[in-house]
């Protein structure tokens, strides 16, 4: 259910707006504008974006 949130609310209970966006689009709206909170499942990450994280690779790993 899509539910209209203000700001304070959204950041009190951010949990449960993320997880109502799982289900359909959640607005938050501030006071010039508006928020739409989205969930895209299955969005991929290319292996270029993801080698040169911090971290992932060291110097020596193969692919």
């Amino acid at each position: 259910m899509e539910k209209v949130w203000n700001r304070d609310e959204a950041e009190a209970e951010a949990a449960t707006l993320f997880d109502a966006a799982r289900m359909t689009p959640q607005t938050v709206l501030e006071h010039d504008g508006k928020f739409i909170v989205k969930f895209e499942p299955g969005v991929k990450v290319p292996l270029s974006e993801w080698a040169v994280r911090p971290g992932t690779l060291e110097d020596e790993d193969v692919l």
